[in-house]
């Protein structure tokens, strides 16, 4: 049986976060191979089905739309356009060829990265001493973090 590798990365906040932020790279799929991408700030949420950049960053790369969608946001519903992108995580995860929603953010993010991305990989958020721990690895792992167990296990 060949050996998986597994890539990750884990980010600690000095406090209790409400918001998981990382760096990535957002690259032009047609772009090659000796051309930077454009590095942006990208927020993790699990309420969001697909990721999402900003109109700025697809201005930017010279992105052609390749379809428009309905998107329900938080206050309203509205047409945006989809785009394929190739992205690079923290310690070199990369995602290739993904279509990612053009679409107004809050302020300070320019990509939303949406459970397209995150249920392809193990995603772990801790509380514990007052401090947020998030962490990702790419593929999943066979064995799944269960803290119901734990929590059964640590009150015996």
């Amino acid at each position: 049986m060949p050996k998986i590798n597994h890539l990750a990365f884990k980010k600690e906040y000095s406090a209790l976060s409400l918001r998981l932020t990382t760096e990535a790279e957002i690259f032009d799929i047609k772009a090659n191979s000796t051309r930077k991408g454009n590095t942006v700030t990208a927020l993790w949420d699990t309420g969001a089905t697909i990721s999402a950049i900003t109109p700025a960053v697809a201005q930017n790369l010279s992105l052609v739309p390749i379809n428009r969608v309905r998107v329900n946001g938080v206050n309203n519903i509205s047409l945006a356009d989809v785009v394929k992108i190739s992205i690079v995580l923290t310690n070199q995860i990369v995602i290739q060829e993904i279509n990612v929603v053009v679409c107004n953010l809050i302020t300070g993010v320019d990509m939303l990265i949406g459970m397209d991305i995150i249920q392809r990989g193990d995603f772990s958020i801790s509380n514990g001493n007052g401090k947020t721990l998030f962490s990702f690895a790419i593929p999943p792992f066979d064995d799944k973090t269960d803290h119901y167990e734990k929590a059964i296990m640590m009150n015996k």
